[in-house]
């Protein structure tokens, strides 16, 4: 009965399919558990972060910054902004954002164009506001396909929504093509580039938030989840021009982030020392894990994030629930592996169990041929 009183667009919501937690494979297993399945930063949170935490816990009775204004000036001065508040909207995570970007630009019957497989959020944001998916498939390198967006648009566009680079695979787009592509769209399409992810490319040019100006439909999405290590504080942000987030900043509730969170991100944002370690290690652990997989014969997808999509030859699901009986949790439910990267340790370790993993012929092979995702 109250299926029928829900609206359509919420019944056609694809569901999310989280990682495995730590916490509920050790119900079943005496054994260490080695988490790489969901992209967290493995050296844990920025300590400046935890300190400003510990410093805000006898605080939380006291209802928090109500519209985020101090995190946003110190996020606007980050990035050069002249009105640093007047560019930053608050978030619950990127996926917060990409929430609110769905409520605000897409209606009923509006195109949305996205490439798929990608971030399930955007699928989401479409869906429970009734908008028509417009999908592409990725590049062979598993990366957004400029071209193919491009041509997609048309007068009925409103939105494309753009992950760079892209989750599960981790590829980037061409950073002069892209910021063609940003130049070239018409103005009734809102265009969201979410960069998540984008601290751990190797090229500095990779983020279009240079091409933020006025009269451009651009909104980048940025999170403390990855590079900081607050995925569990839940709490990001969107960077745009003034028009844009003074749509996007009436809109969004009050009280949007809580004060450890704030706190949190505030200090993360001075812990450049942190940050620059954490990128090192995803770096150089990207590396190691890519020769070593390729060594064992996998097809690695080229990334400039802080995992890898990895076609092994073997079923993804099967591969996982054999890891993880071995205390290793990775991500299953794509067409191909998606694995996190750790630590220097951590790596090793993933790599023996998945050498094992893939010599003891209990996995079977995948049931199609190698694809780009």
């Amino acid at each position: 009965m109250i299926e029928s009183l829900v609206k359509p667009g919420i019944r056609q919501i694809p569901p999310y399919i989280p990682g495995d937690t730590a916490e509920s494979a050790r119900r079943h297993t005496a054994q260490e558990i080695l988490k790489l399945a969901s992209n967290e930063n493995q050296l844990g949170a920025s300590p400046k972060a935890l300190e400003a935490m510990r410093a805000a816990v006898p605080f939380a009775h006291v209802y928090p910054d109500p519209f985020c204004a101090g995190l946003r000036a110190k996020i606007g001065r980050v990035f050069g902004f002249a009105d640093p508040a007047d560019h930053v909207t608050i978030s619950t995570g990127a996926s917060g954002a990409i929430a609110l970007l769905g409520e605000i630009f897409i209606g009923a019957g509006d195109e949305v164009i996205y490439c798929e497989p990608t971030f399930g959020a955007y699928a989401g944001a479409v869906r429970r506001n009734a908008g028509t998916p417009v999908v592409r498939p990725l590049t062979a390198a598993g990366a957004f396909d400029l071209d193919a967006m491009r041509a997609a648009v048309t007068d009925r566009t409103k939105m494309i929504f753009l992950c760079n680079p892209n989750n599960p695979t981790g590829g980037t787009v061409d950073p002069a093509a892209l910021r063609a592509f940003v130049r070239g769209l018409p103005g009734h399409v809102v265009l969201a580039v979410d960069e998540a992810y984008i601290e751990f490319s190797d090229d500095p040019s990779a983020s279009v938030v240079s091409e933020i100006a006025e009269g451009v439909n651009l909104v980048v999405l940025r999170t403390f989840s990855k590079l900081y290590g607050l995925a569990g504080m839940r709490i990001g942000y969107t960077l745009t021009n003034r028009e844009i987030h003074s749509v996007l900043q009436r809109s969004t509730g009050v009280f949007v982030a809580g004060r450890l969170a704030l706190a949190a991100a505030d200090a993360a944002l001075s812990d450049t020392d942190f940050a620059a370690e954490s990128v090192r290690v995803v770096r150089a652990g990207r590396c190691f894990l890519t020769e070593a997989l390729t060594e064992m014969g996998c097809r690695v997808y080229p990334s400039q994030a802080n995992f890898l999509y990895v076609d092994t030859g073997y079923d993804p699901a099967a591969l996982a629930a054999a890891c993880k009986e071995r205390g290793l949790i990775i991500r299953g439910n794509f067409a191909h592996t998606r694995i996190t990267v750790g630590t220097p340790r951590q790596n090793g370790h993933a790599v023996e169990i998945l050498r094992d993993v893939m010599a003891s012929g209990v996995v079977p092979r995948a049931g199609t041929a190698p694809q780009a995702g």
